[in-house]
């Protein structure tokens, strides 16, 4: 799929510089794809976080299993 994005100048003039031979569309494509997964990493933090959270405050394992949860370790 082809769309148009606007990127200024002295953006564009950063892009060459740094990424030397490689194209622009490639650079740019590649650069989105790492932020995207930078963004789903976050958010599978922030939601692991939210449920160790809920789990501290409500336990979903009856605390009379604590001692075999933790047998043989």
């Amino acid at each position: 799929m082809r769309t148009t994005v606007v990127i200024p100048d002295d953006v564009i003039h950063e892009i060459r510089k740094l990424a030397g031979d490689v194209p622009l569309s490639r650079f740019v494509r590649e650069s989105v794809v790492d932020r995207i997964r930078r963004l789903e990493r976050e958010m599978l933090v922030r939601e692991m976080e939210a449920g160790y959270r809920a789990e501290a405050e409500r336990p979903s394992i009856d605390p009379a299993w604590s001692t075999t949860e933790t047998e043989g370790l």
